[in-house]
Parts: structure tokens; sequence; C-alpha cells
């Protein structure tokens, strides 16, 4: 037998091994953001799922900073074996390539998907006093005067930023881009009208709509939402192709044994299959999901070169 040969089925034996033993100690799951925000909530509802199925403890370790890039690399460069998993968004995957020229980790050759775990649309929501009562009136006033309408964000590059410039390059008008420090002073400088609108997580926008704070005027996903039926989707608003989602999801370090990414994609599904889990995570806006690896993997290569070309129409640079 050839030596190369001989090397490779002698690491395929010890993955095999490898993975045969796991886990035999705990695991940690590393949020790339701070407690309680929307990547935080998933990763603890399934914590104790996942915990409860492998017989090991899954500690939550938020590494936060860089919107998200900390945590991000701290997951890529980590052993291959298993006990470091992470939580993702669709901007840390397939957006921020686009974004940040010297990126410290290369999403597709440092990680390896595991699941899409949820995804949600995002809603377009004006001041509650403000004269917009549909997105008609919104396109019609940007029209009118090209580059006035203002919109907040958590910040530039972030998945609202994006998604809202790719729905003025849909909708073939300009806004005025108003980056805050996160996404909860994004939502108030839309309910204290210090801007015209902004796109903003649908699980925190909830509450917004609900306290009075901001008017719904659509989500951005292709169908109604269930849970509140009378807000129209952008497409059906007049904003023709925009269907547009967060996702988060899992993965682990490049070179994971395969049966454990699996596993880990089995279990999650499972987890998201549970009335507790699936229950809040539906509260919160999100549509549980828990795909297999493959299909995570094709959701990424076919979304990367969709943002990348919106990024580069909207000149979309770090700061």
């Amino acid at each position: 037998m050839k030596r190369w040969l001989l090397v490779l089925v002698l690491q395929c034996i010890a993955c095999a091994a490898a993975a045969q033993e796991w886990p035999s100690r705990p695991m940690r799951l590393i949020v790339p953001f701070a407690p309680g925000g929307a990547t935080d909530i998933p990763a603890r509802l399934l914590a104790p799922k996942l915990q409860d199925a492998l017989g090991q403890p899954v500690i939550i370790e938020n590494r936060t900073g860089a919107g998200g890039i900390i945590g991000m690399q701290a997951g890529a460069q980590a052993a291959p074996d298993g006990y470091t998993l992470l939580m993702a968004t669709n901007a840390e995957i397939v957006m921020h390539p686009s974004i940040y020229p010297k990126l410290p980790y290369d999403p597709l050759k440092d990680l390896a998907p595991v699941s899409i775990i949820v995804e949600s649309p995002m809603l377009l929501v004006v001041p509650p006093g403000s004269a917009f009562n549909t997105v008609a009136d919104l396109l019609g006033a940007a029209k009118a005067k090209p580059g006035a309408l203002t919109f907040s964000t958590a910040g530039t590059g972030s998945t609202s930023h994006v998604l809202t410039e790719m729905m003025a390059q849909q909708a073939h008008v300009q806004f005025l881009h108003v980056p805050y420090k996160g996404g909860a002073p994004a939502s108030t400088a839309v309910s204290t009208g210090e801007v015209n609108f902004a796109l903003l997580n649908l699980g925190s926008a909830i509450n917004f709509v609900k306290g009075g704070k901001a008017k719904a005027l659509a989500v951005t996903s292709g169908q109604r939402n269930p849970s509140f039926p009378d807000w129209p989707t952008a497409i059906e608003a007049g904003i023709p192709g925009f269907n547009e989602h967060i996702w988060i999801g899992m993965a682990v370090p490049a070179g994971t044994p395969r049966p454990i990414v699996e596993r880990l994609s089995t279990e999650i599904a499972k987890a998201l299959r549970a009335p507790d889990v699936r229950e809040r995570l539906v509260q919160l806006g999100n549509d549980p999901l828990g795909t297999t690896p493959e299909e995570a993997a094709a959701r990424i290569k076919r979304e990367f070169p969709k943002y990348a070309a919106a990024i580069k129409a909207a000149n979309i640079k770090a700061e």
C-alpha cells in the first residue's frame, strides 16, 4: 500500500475512533454576541437539550466584540474535535467576507456547517406618529426626494444595513443610512422619530409595535406571518422579489469528524421539535428549521454571490 494511502486510512480510523468516544467531556458553545440577544436565545434553548441527548454539559461562552468577529475567530481557530461549537448568523457567514477585507477567518475554509437552526424575517417599521401608513407612502417620498429619508441600523455592515440597501436596490430608491451602536439604540431611534424608518428583527420589533412605539408596514418574508396576518409582505406592498431573512445556525471548526457533525445536526433537529423549544422560538418570530449539514452548506453557497453583489452595489465597507 502506498504511503499516502496508508496515512489516509490511519487518519480515517483515528477519526472514527474519536467520533465513537465523543463526547467524553464538556463542550463549549460559542455565541459571538451578548447574552439575551437574538443569537443567544436559541443557543440557551438548545444547550440543555443537547446536554441531555449527548450526556455531557454544553457550556455557553459569550465571546463578544467587533460585530461578532471575535467570537467567530475563536470558533474557527479551535481544535476540530467536536468540543467547540459555534453559533453564527448569515451576517458573519455570507456578508462579512464582502465587507471586511482582512477578516481573520474564512467561513468556507475554516468552518463546517452543522445546521441552520432558525430563520426570521425583518419588519419594516416607522415611528408611531409617522405620516407613512404603507410601503407605497414610504417609497413615494423616497422617489420624490432621493437620499432624504433616513433609516437606522445596528451598525455599518450589519444585517439590517445590508438588507435595507437591498430593499432600496429592489425598489429603485435611495435612503440615508444612520448607523447606531447596536440594535437597541437603532430601535429607539425609530420610536422617538430620530429616523424615518428601520428594518428590525421581527422578534424585537414585535414588542415595539405592540407597545405603540412603532408602526409596522411590512414583513420581509415571502409569506405573511401566521401570528400577524394583517402585516403585508414587502412583495405585496410593492417591492418585487424582496424576500429576505436573518438566519441563525451552528458550525464547527473545519475538519471535525463527519459523524460528529451529523450527530449534532440530528440532535438539533430533535430539539427543535420539542414543544417548549419550538413554542418559544415561534413567539420570538422565528421559523425553526433544523437543516442537515448539506442543506446548510447549499444555502450558504447560494447566498454568497447574492449578498456580495448587493454589498458591492451599495458600496458598504467596514469602518
